[in-house]
């Protein structure tokens, strides 16, 4: 199984839809997590009708996700943040992002501490992360709409051999990569 993992798609079109022909080269099954700020109804469509049925769905609201009632008619899979997760038999933790980059990050960090989660997912930054504190791996995809930031990025989970990486939409180069030591 694969879990492919994005954030901060802010309605642009053109990115959801590379992504989602990603996802059709794509011959094992898995998960499309979105970590907030789809933005528009319309933009979460477009993900969900067109990426392959063999790809279940989860969005975790972000804090531009304003019409919360039209998006969860397009998809029933949302939640408000934070969300945890049993995935690839880690325990995971979702969620966007709070107020500034700052405080998210300290929040974030302060919960890799805590020991509860093997990976902590997050957007909202949109900067792309992919590193251990204490017993955690932190993952942020970075923004696939590439607002913000140097390029267009999502973060993939391998299930097969717990590899986490992050890569680049537009070259497919790998930017960062771990793997993860089960404890």
């Amino acid at each position: 199984m694969l879990v492919f993992v994005v954030s901060d798609t802010h309605d642009r079109l053109d990115k959801v839809m590379k992504f989602v022909d990603i996802l059709k080269s794509e011959s094992r099954t898995g998960y499309v997590i979105h970590l907030g700020d789809v933005v528009s109804p319309f933009t979460l469509r477009a993900l969900v009708e067109n990426m392959p049925s063999t790809f279940k769905f989860k969005l975790i609201l972000g804090n531009n996700d304003g019409d919360v009632l039209l998006l969860s008619k397009v998809s029933a899979e949302l939640s408000e943040q934070p969300e945890e997760a049993e995935l690839c038999g880690l325990k995971v933790l979702m969620l966007h992002g709070f107020k500034n980059r700052e405080l998210t990050e300290k929040i974030v960090e302060g919960l890799a501490c805590g020991g509860s989660y093997d990976v902590i997912l997050y957007g909202h930054t949109h900067v792309y992360r992919l590193n251990k504190v204490c017993s955690s791996y932190i993952v942020n995809p970075g923004s696939l709409a590439g607002y913000l930031a140097s390029t267009s990025t999502y973060a993939r989970i391998d299930c097969r051999d717990l590899t986490l990486s992050i890569v680049d939409l537009e070259t497919g180069n790998l930017l960062a990569a771990a793997q993860i030591e089960k404890q």
